[in-house]
């Protein structure tokens, strides 16, 4: 394969799919999160119980993915399973959502990549935070373009470093002095009732999202009938252990209390061992952090542009693979579209709008599970969620629940995002009478 072709490349291992799943998932979240648990309730046994329960719903649902990823290795995720469980026309619906909340991330991120690096006094103060965004952006175009395995390395540097430095703030904040939390707080399990327990929750489960992404690599992945169902549950459980062990160590520093009052639990826990320096080195972490999302964002949605085009939804000449394995048209496409959303504005709209109809998407992918046993029965599965159908009935009660409940928080926005998708799928199918495809994959010997 000298010059390019339409085929991607197996070249990743275990060692990306862990670092996909760890560096899509452990972001800002786990710095904001522990003060809206702890403004539940002021026990540190439900506050750890709640971040345990949130480990467990995505567990659940990866169950589903990990069935789906080892089954159908493809670079489209969620849009391959749809396709195969449901048919082109479901298919097409998924496509144009994903297509939207995934180009609109790398927008987002990139932005709030340049907003921490504004905080930081990065281009003398001469720069603005689109201005930085927009470099940003052309960094994670030039990493892209190196190739699949320098890409793939450079994810698995940036988790491990993420990682690592997150331990350092626990082994830090451990060395610091016990906070003393009067007896009478402990026996307080709720604050204010048991609605701000479920928003708590809801955003625990939000800070483990991100799982889902490693699935788009199942054309790339080396034995991914293994290899995704370890990472999906091996990411998982290490950001769970990651994200108790920070809890415990704020709750080592910080009473439950003090932790209530904070918008930004991780910088007062950290101010108490590193002093003023502690928001300048959360800063450089945000850096580092939601700038290596974005990156390994940029990487997704390129085999998302590269699938959909393989499909005949985009332009066919984004399925070219240059010879070190980059669908170098799509990737190309994915970061001038989110340049162009950084420009014009509105991201911040359409990634509100995302937000309902993507949880619609990974409701429809789990569902795929019971719709491919039916009618599928014989496909090679290297990987069967346990205790099946009970454990995917739950997670489809449990999405479905959260799907409800995105909308009834912001209606407005929960139903124009369907609104907005169904009417690109209304003119893609019935006005333009365009169709979507799943071309076989020819694996190489």
């Amino acid at each position: 394969m000298s010059s390019g072709s339409n085929k991607l490349l197996r070249v990743l291992g275990l060692a990306f799919g862990l670092a996909a799943v760890v560096g899509s998932i452990v972001g800002q979240g786990i710095l904001r999160t522990p003060g809206i648990v702890a403004e539940a309730t002021s026990s540190p046994a439900v506050i750890i119980a709640i971040w345990v329960t949130g480990a467990m719903v995505a567990i659940i649902s990866a169950s589903a993915f990990a069935e789906l990823g080892a089954a159908i290795p493809r670079a489209g995720g969620a849009y391959a399973f749809i396709y195969r469980a449901f048919g082109e026309k479901l298919a097409v619906l998924a496509a144009f959502t994903l297509l939207l909340t995934y180009l609109v991330s790398i927008s987002m991120l990139a932005l709030v990549t340049g907003e921490f690096m504004v905080r930081l006094g990065m281009g003398g103060g001469g720069w603005s935070d689109v201005e930085l965004g927009l470099g940003v952006i052309l960094l994670f175009a030039i990493l892209n373009a190196l190739g699949t395995r320098t890409t793939g390395g450079s994810q698995i540097v940036f988790s491990a470093i993420k990682g690592m430095i997150l331990i350092g703030l626990v082994v830090a904040l451990f060395s610091g002095s016990p906070a003393e939390v009067p007896v009478e707080t402990q026996n307080q399990l709720l604050r204010n009732g048991w609605l701000p327990l479920g928003t708590a929750l809801l955003v625990v489960v939000g800070t483990y999202n991100g799982w889902w992404d490693v699935v788009f690599y199942g054309e790339e992945i080396e034995n991914p009938g293994k290899q995704i169902p370890r990472a999906l549950f091996g990411g998982i459980i290490g950001v769970a252990v990651l994200y108790l062990m920070i809890n415990i160590a704020m709750l080592y520093v910080m009473t439950p209390d003090q932790m209530a009052g904070s918008k930004l639990v991780a910088a007062d826990a950290a101010g108490i061992v590193f002093g003023e320096q502690a928001d300048y080195l959360l800063t450089l972490f945000g850096v580092l952090s939601v700038g290596a999302i974005g990156n390994l964002m940029t990487m997704t949605s390129t085999r998302l542009v590269y699938a959909l085009a393989r499909a005949q939804i985009l332009p066919q000449f984004m399925t070219y693979v240059d010879k070190r394995g980059t669908p170098m048209p799509a990737m190309l496409f994915a970061v001038l579209v989110a340049a162009a959303f950084i420009l014009i504005g509105g991201y911040e709209e359409i990634s509100s709008l995302g937000i309902s109809i993507n949880q619609g998407i990974t409701l429809l992918a789990i569902m795929a599970v019971i719709g491919l046993r039916k009618s599928e029965p014989d496909l090679e599965r290297p990987f069967k969620t346990p205790w099946y159908p009970w454990t995917i009935i739950v997670a489809v009660a449990l999405n479905t629940i959260f799907l409800l409940i995105f909308v009834a928080q912001d209606p407005w926005y929960g139903v124009s995002g369907f609104v907005l998708v169904g009417t690109l799928w209304v003119i893609y199918i019935f006005v333009l009478k365009r169709r979507a495809v799943l071309e076989p994959i020819e694996e190489e010997n």
